[in-house]
């Protein structure tokens, strides 16, 4: 496994049991706004969220797409930050593999429901704050070299 794919690894593994992140974008004016989303999936260097195609954040990641997505778990010490290029899509079948009984609430006509959009994050960095260190270390970064992200995959950060 390379360095991106453990990168990759030990952030799922960080944010997994996190069920809701804060979505970051720079709305018309420049002013950045960060919603909770909850996080479908994490897979091949992605993170998958639905949202409502009429919602603002769309119109927002087609004028930027660079957007930071933060997971924060205080009890046990977890605090994440991701950065990435946002793209939104509607895939039926992407929406129905997707799909959990949560996303019920907000789209109560089910995976069919016609407001559906996806929202996949392309990671380009992600750090995490290493708490015994006190600072924040690289998970994942398209500038970093090998060797800084094999130091930080290699910290002991989850206990």
């Amino acid at each position: 496994m390379d360095t991106h794919q453990q990168g990759f690894a030990k952030l799922v593994a960080m944010i997994d049991a996190i069920e809701v992140g804060m979505l970051t974008t720079a709305d018309e004016s420049g002013h950045l706004r960060a919603r909770p989303m909850a996080t479908q999936r994490a897979e091949d260097g992605c993170l998958w969220f639905f949202t409502a195609r009429d919602s603002p954040k769309i119109e927002e990641i087609r004028k930027d797409h660079q957007v930071v997505v933060t997971y924060s778990d205080p009890a046990n010490q977890v605090f994440v930050s991701v950065s990435g290029v946002a793209h939104t899509l509607r895939d039926e079948a992407k929406i129905r593999e997707l799909w959990t009984g949560q996303a019920q609430r907000w789209f109560p006509e089910g995976p069919e429901d016609p407001r559906i959009a996806l929202l996949s994050v392309e990671i380009t960095a992600a750090e995490f704050w290493d708490v015994d260190a006190c600072k924040m270390r690289e998970l994942m970064n398209s500038n970093a070299s090998p060797e800084q992200l094999a130091a930080a995959t290699d910290h002991k950060a989850i206990s």
